[in-house]
């Protein structure tokens, strides 16, 4: 599965920290269920929520649920500095086999954050 990101995420809610700790073993049911808790707990004014949505959503894609890739393109829409949120988009829609979509979200989501080497790798 590769590295889940590079980022420090210690401000984070330790539901979330504990989901990235779950994918980095590759055990996504448990990340899902830790994203989904995060995600419930993270108002919609917190500086967090699109990063808890965009994990939450990629996560419920890892594990067949399409209405995650939902929530990833919702939360995008959204995103004017984190990469990571398109980053996640990016691996979702590369889950469901849409490379044209793929591509045109690195294409925007390395214009937010040209240094994100997920999505570097990924492009």
């Amino acid at each position: 599965m590769g590295k889940v990101t590079d980022k420090d995420y210690s401000l984070c809610s330790p539901h979330f920290i504990n989901g990235i700790e779950f994918l980095k073993r590759g055990m996504v049911g448990s990340a899902s269920h830790c994203f989904e808790m995060a995600y419930e707990q993270v108002s919609y004014s917190d500086e967090y929520y699109n990063k808890c949505a965009s994990f939450c959503g990629y996560a419920r894609v890892l594990m067949g649920d399409r209405g995650g890739l939902s929530i990833c393109r919702e939360v995008a829409r959204n995103e004017f500095s984190d990469g990571d949120v398109f980053y996640k988009l990016a691996k979702s829609e590369w889950q469901y086999r849409d490379r044209k979509r793929t591509v045109k979200v690195l294409d925007k989501g390395l214009q937010v954050d040209v240094f994100h080497m997920g999505m570097q790798k990924l492009r």
